[in-house]
């Protein structure tokens, strides 16, 4: 079932897409909105005011792990005319492989054809990347049957119509269709509501360790552990 948003005529339903080249561009952009995002109240890894030179130096970390294979970026895309979620709509079932908005790809360290076979989208055209998260690979050889979710944000410009629900159920189908896992897990901070939407997505509240994130002075919030099976 389709959710219009607006009362615009024209509307898109972003498509998934799994380890887009990391150009400058891109990677510029990325970097962007994750700034946008924090200064709004994101929790994703640092308090606001920031800037994106601030970020730059964690971000070229995680991409160089996305790079080299170790991690997976899960994006949606949009046209680029399409400028913010007045023209967008999503789609129940945009985590599913059987939705007709995934596409190709080729994964570094993965059968292409098995990837296609499985509707994973790919290389970005005249588009631009609206959310997106990353799937964290332990270091761990005892803990490869999970992986972490972190990094969760999607554009302030096209919050608000539920992009943020299909980027984690892309981020679940893709973590158990093709890379074969059974569990995902993630972290967040307490106090930003964002407790709430991960429930809401389906995972449970696992742990928390009270105080363990200071983001300010007399400021110290709980970590809350997360668990998903698939």
């Amino acid at each position: 079932m389709h959710h219009e948003v607006g009362q615009s005529a024209a509307v898109t339903v972003p498509r998934v897409v799994v380890n887009p080249t990391l150009t400058e561009e891109l990677r510029a952009h990325l970097v962007d909105m994750w700034a946008r995002v924090t200064n709004e109240g994101g929790a994703v890894g640092f308090v606001p005011p920031v800037t994106a030179d601030d970020i730059r130096p964690t971000a070229d970390r995680s991409f160089e792990r996305v790079r080299q294979g170790a991690d997976a970026l899960i994006c949606l895309v949009a046209p680029n005319h399409e400028k913010n979620r007045e023209s967008v709509r999503t789609d129940d079932r945009l985590g599913s492989t059987e939705s007709a908005q995934y596409e190709r790809v080729g994964v570094p360290g993965t059968d292409s054809d098995n990837l296609s076979s499985r509707g994973i989208s790919g290389p970005l055209a005249d588009e631009r990347v609206v959310a997106w998260l990353l799937l964290a690979q332990s270091e761990s050889l005892l803990r490869r049957h999970w992986r972490t979710v972190y990094r969760v944000q999607v554009d302030p410009e096209w919050q608000g119509v539920g992009l943020g629900t299909s980027l984690m159920a892309a981020a679940a189908t893709y973590a158990k269709e093709v890379l074969g896992l059974e569990a995902l897990t993630l972290m967040t901070r307490s106090g930003t509501g964002a407790e709430r939407f991960y429930k809401r997505c389906g995972y449970r509240e696992v742990g928390r360790i009270p105080g363990a994130i200071r983001v300010g002075p007399n400021d110290n919030r709980d970590e809350v552990h997360f668990w998903l099976d698939l």
